[in-house]
């Protein structure tokens, strides 16, 4: 890459830029010669009003034009590949697919900069193309149900940074998020209560929002685990057991009635979603099952000759894969259930999601790893608990070095089996807990997806940090402000399970500054926040006021801290 970077998340693989810039004449003007190509100029369209604030129009001689090129796939090094030309005709972004151009748009839209009262963008040629062809992130609407509203809000931040997967945790042992027609019960509360839930409408409406913006949305029913709700409204599902009290966590399998559940549920789901993989979750089961006590499961592993319960498990597998095979739809599951130490018997073309070797007594550990999904020829979405997961586990430093196809070990002959990653935001149930996210993703969705679109890791952080802030805050912030100086890193403090985390890191952002020094600071900072407010060129607000919070608790620590109080406030 040429010494000069386009500061854009994520980083572009190549940037072949001079000195000068394109500039450009307000109102912007946008266009095609192809008509094929209007989904992704009216994309652009939105983009432009929505970060500039400026009124966009269509013309046939544009300032920035999208073209379907015929060139060689090698052009593009990948179909979702682009090329952009900034020069004295404007800026010209050519891709093989409708989904290059949408990625070449969000570079147009985040390298746009605001000089001496005009709109400008380096001038040069950027050449870019995903290292990865699965880019997701998911949401849990099951645990803490999230509205249409905030569900676009966030696929309209996982298209900003280029992911093109989201995935919906729609069942648990909280609630079903998805209206049912064939089992209303499961979205009511043990009082009868009606529970929030999406109707087919809001599916489509998510549904057609996203494919505008280049996202599937990857539907999760999670069984035969995670079943509490589901028991607890249909306990006919529950295991049979003689001697004692069934699980109240994890479905019988082995009765048709539970397979029968699961099938018509699947298939409300498969006319909902167009997407061509079903994720079953298959998670935990072995925390909380009554299959050895079970007679049903006792029947079905005779008759099936299943000598294990992961066997049984298996089998279930097995069926439900059969499911949405007859419904064109491939497998997806979680890892932590397969022991993989052996071969098991599951369809090698099931989508395997690996988020870490089971822990002790929750599953299959000894010879299982990563590797081994991949020696048994499963395609593998990497989501490894100390990258992916937002709440609890993800720290800065791991997650700015990880690359999906080396942390877990992957052999050189083995990495593209490894198809991509997903970043992974488990719902608290708790409202206020989960304000959490309103300033942990802004950041968290675009650091982990530059570590799925560009393999080298940032060799400049602090260019990194401020490129991140103009992404996470939009283009009116002044040159080389970088929030994340201020409020301590890229990654801010996680929540873990029960723990409140602090808004921001304290001691990191305090370092060498004295504590009256990093108050001015502070202040300084929020004063930019403030006026981005006032004059409302946000992109997201709430990414805003998450930050004035952030920035507010840490000029409270160093208040204290200039007075010689350890203690966080």
């Amino acid at each position: 890459m040429s010494p000069r970077e386009l500061d854009v998340v994520p980083r572009p693989r190549r940037a072949d830029l001079d000195e000068g810039a394109v500039r450009f004449e307000t109102p912007f003007t946008v266009g095609t010669a192809d008509e094929d190509v209007d989904p992704a100029v009216t994309l652009l369209s939105e983009l432009l009003e929505r970060e500039t604030n400026e009124r966009v129009d269509r013309s046939d001689d544009p300032d920035l034009s999208l073209v379907i090129s015929d060139d060689p796939s090698s052009a593009f090094d990948d179909p979702e590949g682009y090329v952009l030309e900034a020069g004295e005709d404007g800026v010209v972004v050519r891709s093989a697919t409708i989904d290059g151009l949408r990625h070449g748009c969000q570079t147009v839209v985040g390298g746009l900069d605001r000089h001496d009262g005009s709109w400008q963008f380096p001038a040069g040629e950027v050449h870019d193309w995903p290292a990865t062809r699965w880019r997701g992130f998911m949401l849990d609407p099951a645990r803490g149900f999230l509205s249409v509203e905030r569900v676009k809000r966030r696929i309209d931040q996982a298209a900003r940074a280029k992911l093109n997967r989201l995935h919906l945790h729609l069942i648990d042992h909280e609630s079903y998020a998805l209206e049912s027609e064939a089992f209303p019960e499961l979205n009511r509360g043990p009082d009868g209560e009606q529970r929030p839930s999406y109707s087919p409408a809001e599916i489509d409406e998510l549904v057609e929002y996203a494919a505008r913006r280049g996202v599937e949305i990857l539907p999760e029913i999670d069984v035969p685990g995670h079943a509490s709700h589901v028991l607890e409204t249909y306990p006919e599902l529950r295991c049979t057991v003689e001697d004692g009290e069934p699980s109240d966590r994890t479905l019988c399998i082995g009765t048709s009635a539970t397979h029968e559940f699961v099938e018509t549920l699947l298939e409300e789901v498969i006319e909902l979603f167009p997407f061509e993989t079903v994720h079953v979750g298959g998670d935990e089961w072995a925390m909380g099952h009554s299959w050895d006590e079970c007679s049903a499961c006792r029947e079905r592993m005779d008759r099936e000759g299943s000598e294990t319960l992961a066997e049984h498990f298996y089998g279930f597998v097995r069926r439900v894969d059969e499911t949405l095979e007859a419904n064109d739809r491939r497998l997806m599951l979680w890892n932590d259930q397969i022991d993989v130490a052996g071969s098991p018997d599951i369809p090698r073309d099931a989508l395997v999601q690996f988020w870490r070797v089971a822990g002790k007594g929750r599953g299959p550990v000894e010879g299982c790893s990563l590797e081994r999904f991949l020696e048994e020829e499963f395609e593998v979405v990497n989501s490894y608990v100390y990258a992916a997961y937002v709440n609890g586990w993800i720290s800065e430093e791991y997650v700015l070095g990880w690359e999906p196809r080396s942390r877990p070990s992957v052999p050189d002959a083995r990495s593209e089996q490894v198809i991509g990653g997903e970043l992974l935001a488990w719902e608290p149930s708790s409202e206020e807990t989960r304000e959490y996210f309103e300033r942990a993703l802004p950041s968290a969705i675009p650091v982990f997806a530059d570590r799925l679109w560009n393999a080298d890791p940032a060799a400049d952080r602090s260019s990194f940090s401020t490129a991140l802030t103009r992404h996470a805050l939009g283009p009116f912030v002044p040159e080389g402000f970088d929030v994340y100086r201020e409020l301590g890193g890229t990654i801010l403090p996680t929540e873990g399970e029960n723990v409140p985390s602090p808004p921001a890191h304290a001691h990191r952002s305090l370092g060498d500054r004295t504590p009256r020094d990093a108050r001015d600071d502070y202040e300084e900072a929020l004063e930019t926040l403030r006026a981005l407010s006032d004059s409302d060129e946000a992109v997201y607000p709430e990414t805003v006021a998450a930050y004035r919070r952030c920035l507010e608790w840490l000029a409270e620590v160093a208040d204290r801290e200039r007075r010689g109080v350890i203690d966080r406030p």
